[in-house]
């Protein structure tokens, strides 16, 4: 009896999804140190002229309850980003799985019950 050929895992689409998830959470990855430098300037510009603009002409001092922006310190972080494109991952590979499982060979339904019983 002949092995039964199975579809390349390029043919689905999940093993797509899977790769551009997890090149994203890699590009994530990469970039994180320099979003965060240029995030935590931008932050502090934003946080420095509502300060200036709630303060009044008389220029009384402000207390703000959240401290200026740092690196580590974001008011928009990358880390929500990061969980969605890693929970679209194990769904990817969780539906590419299941579909390699029941995936049926392709000459298996081009046979006949005859030619499976064979001379």
């Amino acid at each position: 009896m002949d092995n039964p050929v199975r579809q390349p895992i390029t043919d689905s689409p999940w093993f797509w999804v899977l790769m551009f998830s997890l090149m994203g959470v890699l590009a994530l990855a990469t970039i994180s140190g320099q979003y965060g430098k240029r995030q935590a300037r931008l932050e502090r510009q934003y946080q420095a002229r509502e300060r200036v603009a709630t303060a009044g002409p008389e220029g009384a001092a402000h207390t703000s309850p959240r401290p200026y922006a740092t690196a580590d310190n974001t008011l928009i972080p990358l880390w929500p980003m990061a969980v969605v494109l890693g929970a679209v991952a194990v769904l990817a590979t969780g539906m590419l799985v299941r579909g390699r499982l029941k995936q049926v060979p392709t000459d298996a339904t081009d046979s006949s019950p005859e030619e499976a019983l064979g001379p």
